[in-house]
C-alpha cells in the first residue's frame, strides 16, 4: 500500500462531507476543500467500518447497527461522486493547459496535483504525434489484441466481515487512466443526496430509544415522537415494536 501521507490534523464528519458534495455540484469549477482531504476522507470511512464492525459483534440486529451500515453506504457514495465530479474537473483543466491556457492550482490538494500532472503530460505526448503524420512511414501504434483487465471499483462497498483499511481505493482513484472523462447527463448531476419520499415512512416511537445513527442524521427519540425516517430505519423500528406507522387519514 502506498503512504496518504501523514494523518488529518482534525477528523473529518459526516456533515462537512455532504456540504462538500452540494458545493462540488453546483459550480463548474472546482470547490475550494481542505488540504488533506484524500487522508481525512480515507480515516473518516476507517473509522465508521470500525464503529460498524463493533456493533455487528454485540448486537447484529439492533438499530444502532442497521443505521451505521445505512450511514457506511451513503458515505462512500457521496465520496465516490465528489471524487468523480473533481476528476472530471481536473481534466478539463489539464487539457486546457495543454493548449496554452493558464489554470490556478489553489484548489487542488496535493494528489490532485499529481494527476493533472500525469493528465498534461500525456496529451502533450499525443499531440506530438501530429507532425509526423506527414511521413509516409509514420504509423500509429495499434490497441493489443489482448483485452485489458476490468478496472478495480473504487471505493467499492466493504463486506459486512471485513477489516480491509480503505486508503488504498481512494489513492487508487487519484491515479486511474486520466484521458478517458465520462460527460455527465443531467439526471447524474441533479442525484439529490436525501431519500425519495418513496423511501420514508412517518412512524410514532412507543418508547423511549438510545441516541443512533441514520444515513444523514443521528436520531434522539422519545416515546411519543413522531418522525419521518429511511423506511429501511423505521421498517427495523416497527418490527422490534419500538415503533409504529402513522398513515394520514384520507
Amino acid at each position: 500500500m502506498r503512504d496518504m501521507g501523514p494523518p488529518p490534523a482534525e477528523s473529518m464528519v459526516y456533515e462537512e462531507l455532504t456540504s462538500l458534495y452540494r458545493q462540488e455540484r453546483s459550480s463548474n469549477s472546482l470547490s475550494d476543500l481542505r488540504h488533506d482531504f484524500y487522508p481525512a476522507l480515507a480515516e473518516m470511512i476507517t473509522r465508521t467500518q470500525k464503529e460498524y464492525e463493533k456493533a455487528l459483534t454485540q448486537d447484529p440486529d439492533s438499530i444502532v447497527c442497521e443505521g451505521l451500515n445505512q450511514r457506511r453506504k451513503k458515505m462512500m457514495d457521496i465520496a465516490q461522486r465528489i471524487i468523480d465530479d473533481r476528476k472530471v474537473k481536473i481534466t478539463s483543466m489539464a487539457l486546457k493547459g495543454g493548449v496554452g491556457y493558464g489554470n490556478s492550482f489553489e484548489r487542488l490538494t496535493a494528489e490532485e496535483r499529481a494527476l493533472y500532472q500525469k493528465i498534461l503530460e500525456s496529451f502533450r505526448s499525443h499531440r506530438e504525434a501530429l507532425p509526423q503524420l506527414r511521413r509516409r512511414d509514420f504509423r500509429i501504434a495499434e490497441l493489443s489484441a489482448e483485452p485489458a483487465p476490468p478496472a478495480q471499483p473504487v471505493m467499492a462497498d466493504v463486506p459486512e466481515e471485513s477489516t480491509t483499511d480503505v486508503t488504498e481505493p481512494i489513492e487508487q482513484l487519484v491515479e486511474d487512466d486520466p484521458v478517458h472523462v465520462e460527460e455527465e447527463t443531467a439526471e447524474t448531476c441533479e442525484t439529490p443526496i436525501d431519500d425519495d419520499e418513496k423511501d420514508n415512512l412517518v412512524i410514532r416511537i412507543l418508547h423511549d430509544l438510545p441516541t443512533f445513527s441514520g444515513p444523514y442524521r443521528d436520531y434522539t427519540l422519545r416515546k411519543e415522537d413522531v418522525v419521518l425516517m429511511p423506511r429501511s430505519l423505521a421498517e427495523a423500528l416497527i418490527s422490534r415494536e419500538a415503533a409504529v406507522e402513522v398513515r394520514p387519514r384520507l
